[in-house]
């Protein structure tokens, strides 16, 4: 009777234990599945622009995966921390962020790992830029405006975009057009461009157009004929067009005051120009950059 009560014992303490396996496997289901909801939440928060929301989703991710000790979590997290962050001009947190990721990144998931570094590269590049203290360059201050009541700074910004729009395809046969300030012609050409389904000269003009009327101080409208161009080149698969649209989208966005998204913008269309192997348009969209932190 001792020996069956023994075993009737172990067999119930193996219950408990086979038990307490089961719940604890099953709260370890419901963290990690909590976690990706709030990595989810966080995602929709970034892409609204809405940053400290999306930080606090994604720590609270970050804190679970840790717990969980989950490497591949952790990194994924502590990613697109970095990428909040760096929105939100909080440079020394995102490097961080960032370099936890990379370290995780390197041993689990090597193409993650130079993808990031990619990333990290051109975030530096960024930072570097908007909170330079350097002078402009005598060159963007001296040139005269044809409208007294701009800036300098606002003088360089039109003329490197200038400069940006010049290297898109079929830029040459409106050059004079451009240069007159021909509106009207413009307008119609762009009425045109639609009716024949000419989607690359149909993104040029709305990017002459939206450019004209960003000269005019009609920001507004400027941004409606900026996003068309964005638009367009995106679907005619036109790379080159769609990073400079984004390039003069940060401008007008910087005027706005809608500098959250800025950081976004310009990244993007750095790495395209970088894919491309465009070193002029990168160059050119670095100053821009810088000529904006100085306004």
């Amino acid at each position: 009777m001792f020996y069956l009560n023994l075993l009737s014992i172990f067999e119930s303490l193996r219950d408990d234990r086979s038990a307490l396996r089961h719940y604890k496997k099953k709260l370890h289901e419901y963290q990690e599945h909590e976690a990706e909801v709030l990595i989810d939440i966080g995602v929709i928060y970034l892409d609204r622009g809405e940053l400290e929301r999306a930080v606090r989703n994604f720590e609270e991710a970050l804190e679970t995966y840790r717990k969980l000790k989950f490497p591949e979590g952790v990194a994924y997290a502590s990613e697109l921390l970095g990428d909040s962050l760096m929105a939100l001009r909080e440079f020394d947190r995102a490097m961080e962020h960032y370099s936890e990721a990379l370290s995780i990144y390197s041993d689990l998931n090597p193409p993650l790992a130079e993808e990031l570094r990619e990333k990290i590269y051109e975030a530096g590049k960024i930072r570097e830029a908007l909170t330079t203290q350097e002078p402009p360059e005598e060159e963007s201050c001296e040139e005269p405006s044809e409208n007294p009541g701009l800036g300098s700074e606002t003088v360089a910004v039109f003329r490197f975009s200038d400069r940006l729009v010049e290297l898109l395809e079929g830029f040459e046969d409106y050059a004079v057009c451009w240069e007159n300030r021909d509106i009207e012609v413009l307008e119609d050409n762009l009425e045109s461009a639609g009716v024949i389904r000419d989607r690359q000269t149909e993104g040029l003009l709305n990017i002459l157009i939206g450019r004209y009327h960003l000269e005019e101080g009609e920001i507004y409208e400027a941004l409606k004929f900026i996003k068309r161009a964005t638009r367009i080149f995106r679907d005619a698969g036109d790379s080159r067009g769609a990073a400079v649209s984004l390039v003069i989208m940060g401008v007008i966005l910087f005027i706005m005051d809608e500098r959250e998204n800025l950081y976004k913008v310009f990244k993007e269309a750095l790495e395209i120009f970088r894919s491309l192997e465009m070193g002029e348009a990168e160059s050119v969209t670095m100053k821009i950059i810088n000529t904006l932190s100085k306004m």
